[in-house]
């Protein structure tokens, strides 16, 4: 297959979430059939409700600063189906990754399978398999959902790394946030080190005792190190140890991620880097990602983020009162698949005007079931106008409510 049959063959398979099956039989009989590239190279698996990705790509930049060849896979992608596979902050060549995926849809072929891999399956094992091609000395693989269950937990991680636990998934995860934690706790392997993030009284004793019951050398960020100082337009400088830093990301959130990584980096004890410290710093503050409260212009000031659950609603929330002016606009769409009504009530009252779009996917929530949440939102069938119509009127521009939103309004703009 070529790149463009791979994208077909792949879109054929249906929604990455809808057809999701949680479970390591297949993924395991693939990669086995494939010659456990998995197992040839150490990785660090990531998983948490918010900011897995956000410390995934901070810990990539700084491992790739500090001289160690590193794979990162996350999800999901924006515009770009490679997006999801970095090494050494280059995504992979699409022709390259398409031939990663025949080798693979044919595998499949041979197998004879009671269920056929998923997008998500044959996307993890694509990753696997490019970075043992590319002999990486390190792999970042953030958890797609969950953890127990998730394709990306088939290797035996040199660190696990626990970020904040909220409320989403609840239909594969759980209703509750020990249930949620217990199910993130299951990268948690047998005699390794893992790093978790300041969580609640209830999830960090799911965790304490998920990590007791495996062995598991299970160390908690001390969120008192960290020391906030300066912020320039939204990106925090902070003091972290004998480290300090100025992030190029927006939100006081970010700064935990980033020592969250940081405080990873250290349990790794591997780095070919003379001066870590530097290496370190100019990791961290390389780190700009998209869709993570992005401002993409200054006159009206516009934002992209993919707040999708209550935790990182607030968030950006908090971010728009603190270092954003009003009149305040937001082009708002999101999976109906999610706690839609508690996101519209934490952002409402930082808009002035809300306009209420369809995104394109069979998960989406339609126009006319936000605008039953939602009374006073705009209706507008196309992204693209709602975001050219709210440049009009107002000081600041927020497009947010799914990553798949802030992706059509990406791909919008690079066409």
């Amino acid at each position: 297959m070529n790149y463009s049959e791979c994208l077909t063959y792949l879109e054929k398979l249906g929604d990455e979430v809808l057809t999701m099956k949680l479970g390591l039989q297949n993924i395991r009989a693939l990669l086995k059939a494939l010659g456990r590239p998995h197992l040839k190279f150490p990785s660090v698996v990531i998983a948490g409700t918010n900011g897995k990705g956000s410390v995934a790509h901070f810990l990539h930049a700084i491992t790739t600063e500090c001289g160690i060849k590193t794979g990162l896979y996350t999800s999901p992608h924006l515009v770009k189906l490679e997006e999801r596979f970095v090494v050494n902050g280059e995504t992979v060549n699409p022709e390259i990754l398409a031939l990663c995926l025949t080798r693979i849809k044919d595998v499949i072929a041979r197998l004879h399978l009671v269920h056929h891999p998923t997008y998500f399956e044959i996307l993890t094992a694509g990753a696997f398999l490019w970075f043992a091609q590319e002999e990486v000395e390190l792999a970042i693989l953030e958890v797609g959902m969950g953890g127990r269950l998730d394709s990306t937990n088939v290797v035996d991680p040199v660190v696990c790394i626990l970020t904040s636990i909220g409320l989403d998934h609840q239909r594969f995860l759980g209703n509750t946030l020990e249930e949620i934690a217990r199910e993130k706790a299951g990268i948690l392997k047998k005699g390794s080190v893992a790093l978790m993030a300041p969580q609640s009284e209830s999830v960090r004793r799911v965790f304490l005792e998920e990590a007791v019951s495996k062995k598991v050398d299970l160390r908690e960020l001390d969120s008192s190190s960290i020391e906030y100082l300066e912020c320039i337009k939204g990106c925090y400088a902070f003091r972290f140890g004998n480290l300090q830093c100025q992030l190029q990301m927006n939100g006081s959130h970010q700064v935990q991620n980033a020592a969250l990584a940081i405080e990873a980096f250290h349990l790794l004890h591997h780095s070919n880097c003379q001066d870590i410290s530097s290496c370190i710093r100019e990791g961290v503050e390389a780190v700009q990602l998209t869709g993570r409260i992005q401002r993409i212009r200054e006159q009206p000031a516009v934002f992209l983020d993919g707040a999708h659950n209550r935790n990182s609603a607030q968030a950006l929330a908090d971010f728009l009162t603190q270092h954003t002016c009003r009149p305040r606009t937001l082009v708002f769409g999101m999976m109906r698949d999610k706690d839609v009504a508690t996101v519209l009530k934490i952002l409402e009252p930082c808009f002035d005007r809300i306009y209420l779009t369809h995104i394109d996917s069979p998960r989406a929530a339609s126009i006319q079931e936000l605008q039953n949440l939602l009374p006073s939102g705009i209706p507008m069938s196309n992204c693209h106008d709602a975001y050219s119509q709210a440049l009009k009127s107002c000081a600041t521009l927020v497009v947010s409510g799914s990553f798949y939103l802030v992706g059509e309004v990406l791909a919008g703009q690079i066409n």
